[in-house]
């Protein structure tokens, strides 16, 4: 059994030594409130062009700032009880992401060509950006964000690009969309209206059941594990709940294991990700999956 004391006596200690401040934060955020402390943490990876790097996203370890980086700066946020506090980060971000848009793409890109230049997982190699990452990540969640908070932006026809991710998302290319595209479209979906939303329910729905792994020998892999559709939004695993318990069961036991790392290798500087980045990841995966078992009740 998983308890509050069990997280404060060895989870936090263990992130404490071995991973990053931030998250170390994130995870006593679940229990406490630690805005202050969370927002000056934060602070510390943002650049002069308002967006978010160092290394904030650990698969990129570019100090200059990224969309990938600054959509975890994005999460984090979510975990600020007072938004009031945030508001001023939240125009930031919206100033940044407006500025990255590529007129000549006609959509974003998630980092930008420095990421060669630092130590960084094989699929950011930039001159793979556009073979990796095709459109809709991550143009969805960038334009979701940017309506959610249009009060700030100045230039992008807002209208437009969210008629283009909706014709995206009815494509019968985005039936055969990876998971993170699909996140893409999920975290789009969060920040829309209802009647976008009610465009695109079903076409989400059919895409994450396609992508939900089912078979549980398969959660050790990379892949979309129920628990992390829950996260994003619940209601896409209802029609999964015996499978969710099932899945959080195994989340549960990986805590209690004390032996939570990235299910995923860089293939290539792996000296870089044995000793360093598989640590920065460990404190913000622990994170999720203690997220996971708050929301169900189950710590």
């Amino acid at each position: 059994m998983i308890t509050k004391e069990f997280v404060y006596n060895n989870v936090l200690p263990l992130v404490k030594e071995k991973g990053r401040h931030i998250d170390y934060l994130l995870i006593k955020s679940l229990f406490e409130n630690v805005d202050d402390e969370l927002i000056k943490a934060l602070l510390q990876y943002q650049n002069k062009d308002l967006g978010f790097g160092h290394a904030l996203e650990p698969d990129a370890q570019m100090p200059s700032s990224s969309i990938l980086a600054t959509d975890i700066a994005i999460e984090i946020l979510n975990q600020i009880k007072d938004k009031t506090k945030i508001e001023p980060i939240i125009k930031d971000i919206t100033i940044y992401l407006e500025s990255q848009y590529d007129s000549i793409k006609d959509g974003f890109r998630l980092v930008t060509k420095e990421v060669n230049d630092f130590p960084h997982a094989v699929w950011w190699n930039y001159d793979k950006d556009d073979t990796n990452f095709p459109y809709g990540n991550p143009d969805a969640e960038v334009i979701g964000f940017l309506f959610k908070h249009r009060k700030y932006i100045t230039n992008i026809d807002i209208n437009k690009q969210i008629n283009n991710i909706i014709k995206h998302i009815l494509s019968d290319d985005f039936l055969e969309a990876d998971d993170h595209n699909a996140f893409s479209a999920l975290r789009f979906h969060s920040c829309v209206d209802k009647d976008v939303k009610n465009l695109i329910h079903e076409r989400l729905h059919v895409v994450i059941d396609h992508l939900i792994i089912r078979d549980k020998d398969k959660w050790d892999e990379y892949g979309v594990e129920p628990y992390k559709i829950y996260l994003m939004d619940q209601h896409y695993t209802e029609d999964h709940t015996p499978l969710l318990k099932k899945n959080l069961d195994l989340v549960k036991a990986s805590i209690e294991s004390l032996n939570v790392f990235p299910n995923w290798k860089w293939h290539q500087y792996d000296d870089v990700f044995e000793k360093k980045v598989k640590f920065e990841w460990m404190g913000y995966i622990y994170f999720e999956k203690i997220k996971a078992l708050r929301l169900n009740r189950l710590i």
